[in-house]
């Protein structure tokens, strides 16, 4: 994981705890964008991760050799 991802996760955890006790002080409407936030930062994550995994299977495709198939004899006909 790189460091964007780390900080992207500490964004979305501190967001949702913030969220959360800001809930409890006050209303939900006055802190929707808590929560807005913290869902931008939670699909960035998932996003990233996911362009990493597919990029990582890619990338080993690419560097495993392809394996050749036998060839099959041709039967003689009669």
């Amino acid at each position: 994981m790189k460091l964007i991802d780390y900080l992207l996760l500490s964004v979305t955890v501190g967001l949702l705890i913030i969220g959360i006790y800001e809930i409890f002080i006050g209303n939900f409407q006055r802190n929707y964008w808590l929560f807005m936030l913290m869902l931008i930062a939670l699909f960035t994550y998932g996003y990233r991760r996911q362009k990493r995994v597919e990029a990582a299977a890619i990338q080993q495709k690419k560097s495993t050799p392809p394996k050749n198939k036998p060839k099959r004899k041709k039967k003689k006909r009669k």
